[in-house]
């Protein structure tokens, strides 16, 4: 039987980015789309421009991003698509030039990232799956305007240059498994909010530890089981906790810890009583678990006035739910009513498209 391969945007999408180009890539045998790599639609791309990258079960080769600012979407870590439902997972990529501030990146699963050599502002993370870190940082350069969004970092860390300077990070919804935060020792404004850092209980570069030489963050509305804030004395420093809960995590509470300063609303170890609570205390790592919460110390626990962890708003784009999937319309379901068809005949195929927040 012959596959059909169905790219990812639809008409709907393309309309939405009518004042800028979109360029389409799938990496499969016969394309069905204008590249075969991301990095021939980068090339071939100008500031503003859209990217849209088909899942397909070949990694794409590994792209360099500098002399221009760009929008990349995928079809998120986990598609709901009933159709060529997988990921766009791309080898380990580069963003080197300040030129391409102001650039978003979503929906892929990344084995690396590197952003390094320039003053590199403004970039958007939302929904990708990190399986390796993300690096960011050169020498004594400055970061800023960074948000990281609905991501699930697996195994692995947002790590800063200990000499780069950080301001004005958004660090929001994601999930962290047997991963965490390192090294913004020059940081100021760095919100770490509504996250959950789990752990398996095996032994990763850290210990069991989500952050490590971090310094005046403000950390709050996360969740921590067998994932401690805290790592000896130059984990997290001078940084502001508020409403955090831990659990199966040291005794000591982390914002009474190394000139930390205790906001409010903290909870020490105590169950934050998530639908599946028992299989993230057997550490198993699986994104789609339920992580919502019901009751318990942790429900409407939050700053805001919401569940502490992972978010799930109702309305908006701030439910984890929705974060499997990029932020476009996707063709969920393609039915062929004729597959055979005479000469000149007709071909007829109904398909049903839905919106994801």
């Amino acid at each position: 039987m012959k596959k059909i391969y169905t790219f990812l945007p639809l008409l709907l999408m393309i309309c939405s980015f009518s004042f800028a180009a979109v360029r389409t890539v799938c990496n499969i045998p016969t394309p069905s789309a204008q590249y075969s790599t991301i990095q021939a639609a980068i090339d071939a791309s100008g500031n503003g421009d859209t990217i849209m990258v088909q899942g397909t079960s070949l990694t794409y080769t590994g792209f360099t991003l500098a002399n221009k600012r760009v929008v990349i979407i995928g079809p998120g870590w986990w598609p709901q698509s009933q159709i060529s439902a997988v990921p766009a997972t791309v080898a380990t990529s580069v963003i080197n030039n300040a030129v391409a501030s102001g650039s978003e990146i979503q929906g892929l699963t990344f084995v690396g990232l590197n952003i390094t050599t320039a003053s590199i502002n403004n970039l958007r993370f939302i929904r990708n799956h990190f399986t390796g870190s993300i690096t960011i940082g050169a020498n004594t350069l400055t970061y800023s305007g960074y948000l990281f969004e609905g991501n699930w970092f697996e195994k692995s860390y947002i790590q800063a240059n200990v000499a780069s300077y950080f301001s004005n990070f958004i660090i929001q919804n994601n999930l962290f498994y047997a991963g965490g935060i390192l090294y913004f020792t020059n940081s100021s404004n760095i919100v770490v909010d509504h996250n959950l850092f789990y752990y398996s209980g095996l032994y990763y570069p850290f210990g069991t530890n989500s952050y490590y030489a971090c310094y005046n963050l403000v950390i709050q509305n996360n969740i921590f089981s067998k994932a401690a804030p805290v790592y000896g004395t130059s984990s997290t420093v001078k940084c502001t906790f508020k409403n955090n809960i831990t659990f199966n995590t040291p005794a000591t509470a982390p914002w009474t810890q190394n000139s930390n300063v205790d906001g409010g609303g903290n909870v020490l170890n105590q169950d934050p009583q998530m639908a599946d609570q028992a299989l993230v205390n057997s550490g198993t790592d699986n994104p789609l678990l339920n992580f919502t919460i019901a009751a318990g110390p942790a429900n409407n626990k939050g700053n805001d006035g919401k569940d502490m962890g992972l978010l799930y708003n109702t309305t908006g784009s701030l439910n984890w739910n929705n974060s499997r999937t990029s932020r476009l319309p996707y063709i969920f379901t393609m039915k062929i009513a004729n597959p055979t068809v005479a000469s000149n005949g007709t071909l007829s195929v109904t398909l049903e498209a839905r919106k994801n927040n």
